[in-house]
């Protein structure tokens, strides 16, 4: 009799559990349909949690999560699923893989799932786009570094620039700094070249008497000359 018991306890709880995980999946697929994208991530979670190993609902949770523009999250449970999923299905997750990457604008890694999406699907003319979109934004995101890189180091380069100019500058003044006392020690040179006034005054004093002193000299010998003359015998 308390084997029957237990039994049916085990049973009732078992089933209480199971009614627990569908009723959570119900509310967040009700609340997915209204569009309550927040409400709905919070109750598939809770459904996935208390949900049989073999019950998976991951892609729903993926599909919520990028609802909520949590696309890098979304493309870890995509990513996750494809280890998992069989070749029929990889086509489906890699697609939606390359969508939450192209919304993060990881656009060269969107490419790749969005070719491994068309090994197994060749004819998704959605995926097609898509990838040729991807590839248009990865050469436009490419030119738009190639900008960017060029614009810095042309910046760098100007600043660059900037700075040697003051020491350009610099260099000038300090130059013509050396050369302004060399310009002043001229004037000094020139300054005692110069000879003080006292001494130019005695120096033309001697020349000046030694000027008297020719003119005497030479006059004396003219009156002498005169008197030899006068006394000659003829």
């Amino acid at each position: 009799m308390k084997l029957v018991i237990i039994y049916i306890l085990l049973i009732s709880s078992t089933f209480s559990f199971a009614q627990e995980w569908k009723d959570s999946l119900l509310v967040a697929r009700q609340a997915y349909k209204s569009g309550d994208y927040i409400k709905a991530l919070k109750y598939y979670k809770s459904a996935h949690k208390k949900a049989p190993k073999n019950i998976d609902f991951s892609d729903e949770i993926a599909q919520t999560a990028y609802k909520l523009n949590d696309f890098q999250s979304a493309e870890k449970i995509y990513s996750k699923k494809s280890r998992k999923r069989q070749k029929e299905n990889s086509a489906f997750t890699n697609y939606n893989i390359g969508n939450s990457r192209m919304q993060q604008k990881k656009y060269k890694e969107a490419i790749d799932s969005y070719k491994k999406s068309l090994k197994n699907n060749p004819n998704d003319n959605e995926t097609r786009y898509n990838l040729s979109e991807a590839i248009r934004r990865l050469k436009n995101q490419q030119q738009k570094n190639d900008s960017k890189n060029n614009s810095n180091n042309k910046n760098k380069q100007e600043k660059q620039n900037q700075k040697n100019e003051p020491n350009k500058s610099s260099n000038q003044h300090s130059k013509q700094n050396n050369k302004q006392p060399t310009s002043n020690q001229g004037k000094q040179n020139l300054n005692k070249s110069k000879l003080p006034n006292k001494t130019v005054d005695r120096i033309l004093d001697q020349l000046m008497r030694q000027e008297a002193e020719t003119k005497r000299r030479a006059s004396e010998r003219k009156g002498n000359n005169l008197g030899t003359e006068s006394g000659k015998d003829w």
